[in-house]
């Protein structure tokens, strides 16, 4: 085993299996709810769906259930950040924002690599944006991504925080959670405020896979955007989250949750994610409320069914969307194999070497070339 901290509590493998699977299917369950509303009105949501929003699938992407570029982006995302554990842990100490780059780069260019990348499910169009396609195709290119020091652009859109949650399974020291989540999200987005708002949804993921209160889990992603430059933005936005939860006069109408942002925004999206997700205790009422907004309901329904399933409710998802929502019990397998890999128990068998090949060639890294070793 390697030498450095891994992200997962080996005292309660048990619960951080139903959490993984929970996070990622209901990730998946909310992008599909919201992506049948994206850009609608409330009214014109209320009216259609009730005073709880969308509940049920609709054909969106050809057929009930499917997934949205952002769960595909997150799923190969996580794909990479096993492939860079299996690495590191083999031959040397590697950096895992290589591997999430190169499976972004596997997914624009359909590279069936490995066991999760053959479902054809993950290559699909589905609404993927601009700036992320952008980057991946000049990484392509050049073999080189925007990083915090050298950013791209400067964007900040909301699609940089959900692939930057699977920073959580890296470590259990926040600080270097927040780094890893903000340094993946500067992959394709420049905006400070894009890459800082991800260090804290990849902290609030690290923490909710052990301390299931959503509430504590924006506290800890405020305490470490304390140590960035240009934190008061997304520190002030969180803050404003959790203070309204205390509020007396509580509202939870859609002009109040779309009062907390910007849903194409990273900073907007993960606060009326989290203001949906701690709002209330059941999966269709926390994503009826993050959906029902006059915006990127996609990415806003997604970030908080994920949350949801994290904070105690994989067990608690809807079971004829779970049944339902696109590659389910793939994503449960995934969950399962990157548990066993960011433990004290992983997996050695040939078989799983093969469906998590790394990179064994020289690769264009995020500043040059490095070479790995072949095994």
């Amino acid at each position: 085993m390697p030498g450095w901290k891994i992200g997962l509590d080996p005292r309660d493998l048990a619960s951080v299996d139903i959490s993984l699977s929970g996070w990622l299917r209901g990730h998946a369950i909310g992008g599909a709810l919201g992506a049948a509303v994206r850009f609608d009105q409330p009214a014109d949501i209320l009216k259609r769906y009730g005073q709880f929003g969308p509940a049920q699938f609709t054909n969106v992407f050809g057929k009930p259930g499917a997934i949205t570029s952002d769960t595909q982006l997150m799923l190969m995302a996580l794909d990479g950040m096993v492939r860079a554990h299996v690495r590191a842990t083999w031959y040397e100490r590697t950096d895992p924002v290589q591997e999430v780059a190169l499976a972004m780069r596997r997914w624009l260019v359909t590279e069936q690599d490995g066991w999760f990348p053959r479902a054809n499910e993950l290559f699909q169009r589905r609404w993927a944006d601009r700036t992320t396609v952008d980057a991946i195709r000049h990484f392509a290119g050049t073999g080189t991504f925007g990083t915090i020091d050298k950013p791209l652009n400067r964007a900040q859109g909301s699609s940089a925080l959900s692939r930057a949650g699977v920073a959580a399974l890296w470590s259990t020291d926040l600080g270097e959670v927040f780094t890893l989540g903000a340094r993946i999200a500067a992959l394709t987005h420049g905006h400070p405020d894009a890459y800082l708002a991800a260090g804290a949804y990849a902290v609030m993921v690290q923490y909710l896979l052990t301390v299931k209160n959503p509430v504590r889990a924006i506290d800890a992603a405020r305490f470490e955007l304390t140590h960035w430059k240009g934190h008061e933005q997304v520190h002030e936005t969180l803050s404003k989250v959790v203070e309204a939860q205390f509020d007396p006069e509580l509202e939870l109408g859609p002009a109040a949750i779309e009062s907390f942002g910007d849903s194409e925004t990273a900073v907007g999206a993960l606060a009326i994610a989290a203001r949906a997700a701690i709002s209330e205790h059941r999966f269709e009422y926390v994503v009826g409320r993050a959906t029902t907004i006059a915006g990127d309901s996609a990415t806003t329904g997604a970030l908080a069914g994920g949350l949801y399933g994290l904070s105690g409710g994989g067990s608690f998802l809807p079971e004829d969307l779970v049944a339902q929502v696109e590659l389910s019990e793939r994503m449960v397998t995934l969950a399962y194999q990157a548990r066993r890999e960011f433990s004290d128990e992983p997996l050695s068998s040939d078989e799983f070497y093969s469906w998590f090949p790394f990179s064994q060639q020289r690769q264009p890294t995020l500043s040059g070339w490095t070479s790995t070793t072949t095994r």
